[in-house]
């Protein structure tokens, strides 16, 4: 069995898992919010990390 295939998804489908994935991320953090609210510091970093990669990406393809 292959664990690791290539797969193609059309743009509902990949929005679909997006909005799955969120829940799963919504859910986690309430049922854990005394841990994961300690860690706020983390998830802001993580954010603005993440959000400066893309923006430089975006920005630097336009070329």
């Amino acid at each position: 069995m292959k664990i690791f295939k290539d797969y193609t998804l059309t743009w509902w489908q990949a929005s679909l898992l997006k909005v799955c994935l969120i829940s799963l991320g919504m859910l986690i953090g309430i049922y854990f919010y005394n841990f994961v609210v300690g860690l706020i510091w983390l998830w802001w970093i993580l954010f603005i990390i993440t959000g400066i990669y893309f923006i430089i990406y975006l920005l630097s393809s336009n070329e």
